[in-house]
């Protein structure tokens, strides 16, 4: 987007992949049974019965999980990633970040249960560990393709570190900002499914892992749909902020 758009344009751009998605949707229910891949409209036309009274404590539990999960893997990546970057840890912590998603997040989310038993804690560090590596990794590697010629160019003029801080590494790091948030958000929205899954009693993924426990397909659709509308909505703010106040630096796609 090279210009600034406004929320209602953002949200039409992310939906264009939905759209996709619903689409493979169709042509894939076409083959299977409604006991296995129900329709869209089969899952729409039973909405209703999918709602418990309760249904909006569970959709806030999920929200304030991945959230919160999300929050804190996002400010200490970015924070680890700049620290690596300005000490040359390039490298090492590569390594160590990729050694941490190896860790299966099964065992990981078995072992926050057992240290903190069943409650919001187990999804918000399952969040918080395994989104917090791909964060570090993208902004390390991003500040370290900044651009060279201007870096050399603004050290050749005695530029304060300061000046170089804001014309190099700044619009370095916004795009990288962006990517993050976009890939980091989507990661959490998974994970704190699985984090439910095995250690809370409400939620969205404790509703759709019971829905999936009793092979209702056609509910364990619905709430995949929420799960997918939900990061919808959030790229769509992320996009708008992004377009409106930090477009002026991405100065090396424009």
């Amino acid at each position: 987007m090279k210009n600034p758009q406004n929320f209602i344009i953002s949200l039409r751009n992310e939906a264009a992949g939905v759209v996709l998605i619903i689409a493979a949707w169709v042509a894939v229910s076409l083959f299977y049974p409604p006991y296995v891949i129900p329709s869209p409209l089969a899952v729409v036309s039973n909405i209703p019965a999918y709602l418990p009274e309760n249904f909006t404590q569970h959709l806030a539990a999920t929200v304030y999980r991945a959230g919160v999960g999300f929050g804190l893997a996002y400010l200490g990546g970015t924070f680890l990633g700049i620290l690596a970057f300005a000490n040359k840890w390039v490298q090492p912590l590569n390594s160590l970040m990729l050694a941490l998603q190896v860790l299966p997040g099964v065992i990981l989310g078995v072992i926050f249960l057992l240290m903190f038993g069943i409650g919001s804690a187990t999804p918000i560090l399952l969040v918080a560990f395994l989104t917090l590596p791909t964060i570090a990794i993208n902004t390390v590697n991003g500040l370290a393709k900044k651009n060279l010629a201007l870096e050399e160019y603004l050290v050749s003029i005695k530029c304060s570190p300061i000046g170089i801080a804001r014309y190099i590494y700044f619009p370095a790091l916004i795009p990288v900002l962006e990517s993050n948030f976009s890939l980091g958000l989507s990661l959490a929205i998974k994970v704190v499914v699985l984090g439910e899954f095995i250690g809370t009693q409400d939620g969205l993924g404790y509703l759709l892992n019971n829905a999936r426990i009793t092979f209702n397909m056609k509910e364990v659709f619905f709430y995949l749909v929420i799960l997918l509308g939900i990061t919808l909505v959030f790229q769509a703010i992320q996009s708008t902020i992004v377009s409106i106040f930090f477009r002026k630096y991405y100065y090396a796609a424009e």
